[in-house]
C-alpha cells in the first residue's frame, strides 16, 4: 500500500509525529492527545479511510437508545457540514477485524489517496476536528476542545499532539 505509507509517512513530518509501523491488518495507529485511537487504512491503495472509537453505547436500554437518537440527530443536522460519519460498531464487525468489547459508536471518513498529499492531510486535520465535535456531542467530556478551539485547527496545530504510538 504505497499510496498511503506514502502520504501517512508525509502526514506524520508535517504534523511533528513519529510516523508508526503499519500493523499487519495494513493499518497505521495514532495515539493522540485529542483523539486516543486515530486509525489510518487503505482496503484497496486506492481510498483511506479514517476511523476512531466515539464511545461505548451504555448497557442500560433507555440510555442506549437516548445516545443513538442523539447520535443520529446530530448527524441529520451536521451531514451537510461534516464528512466524518458515525456509525455503530458491535463485537466483531469492526472493518479492520479488531473486535471491540461491546457495542460502540465509531466515526469514519475516506479520501481518494490520489488526490494529493495537501488534500489527504486537510482531510485528515477535519476528521481530527470532526472527531473532537462529536466526541463532546456524545456527552465524552475527556476533551474540553471544540471544532474552532481544537488542537486540530490548522495543520501547525496538529504538532506535538502525539502522545505515544500503539507498538
Amino acid at each position: 500500500m504505497a499510496l498511503l505509507q506514502d502520504a501517512v509517512a508525509a502526514l506524520a513530518g508535517q504534523a511533528g509525529w513519529r510516523t508508526p509501523p503499519q500493523d499487519a491488518d495494513g493499518a497505521y495507529r495514532f495515539s493522540l492527545a485529542d483523539c486516543p485511537d486515530l486509525t489510518l487504512f487503505s482496503p484497496d491503495d486506492r481510498l483511506c479511510v479514517m476511523c476512531a472509537g466515539l464511545t461505548a453505547l451504555p448497557a442500560a436500554a433507555a440510555e442506549r437508545e437516548d445516545l443513538l437518537r442523539l447520535v443520529l440527530q446530530r448527524q441529520a443536522g451536521v451531514c451537510r457540514k461534516r464528512a466524518s460519519i458515525p456509525a455503530l460498531e458491535k463485537p466483531g464487525e469492526s472493518l479492520l477485524g479488531n473486535s471491540a468489547q461491546g457495542e460502540r459508536i465509531v466515526l469514519y471518513r475516506k479520501v481518494d489517496l490520489s488526490a494529493g498529499q495537501t488534500v489527504f492531510t486537510g482531510a485528515v486535520r477535519d476528521f481530527l476536528n470532526d472527531y473532537v465535535w462529536w466526541k463532546a456531542a456524545c456527552g465524552n467530556t475527556g476533551s474540553t476542545s471544540t471544532r474552532e478551539g481544537s488542537s486540530f485547527s490548522m495543520l501547525g496545530g496538529m504538532s506535538g499532539m502525539l502522545l505515544g504510538n500503539r507498538y
